[in-house]
């Protein structure tokens, strides 16, 4: 099977599962994405989290907060509760599927950390 047919088998599986698919499109591989039911945005071409930000949004987020501060608060946040969710799971493949996006968001904070300088 070719790498687009694992794509579309993916997307599938995600439609099956109760996940909205966009009308954006993934910055790295142009694939439509997905909105799981924990609200997070998912490419399942690429298999990782992707993070919208509205073009018009300007640089700061709620009563002064930077964007950036906001991003990182929130995704420690994720990290803390996939984590919990971590602890719990005992199915060898959902943990393997937590590990991932665990580190996905360990990955990002890192990215955003780089960023911020």
């Amino acid at each position: 099977m070719s790498n687009a047919g694992a794509g579309v088998k993916e997307m599938a599986e995600l439609l099956r599962s109760g996940a909205k698919m966009l009308s954006y499109s993934c910055p790295e591989c142009g694939s439509p994405l997905f909105q799981l039911k924990s609200g997070e945005i998912w490419c399942a071409k690429c298999k990782r989290r992707v993070v919208i930000v509205p073009e018009s949004q300007d640089e700061s987020v709620g009563a002064g907060e930077p964007l950036w501060e906001s991003l990182e608060r929130n995704l420690l946040a994720k990290v803390s509760s996939m984590n919990g969710m971590l602890s719990a799971e005992s199915d060898p493949q959902k943990v393997k599927e937590l590990s991932d996006v665990i580190s996905s968001l360990l990955a990002s904070i890192e990215r955003l950390r780089r960023l911020k300088g």
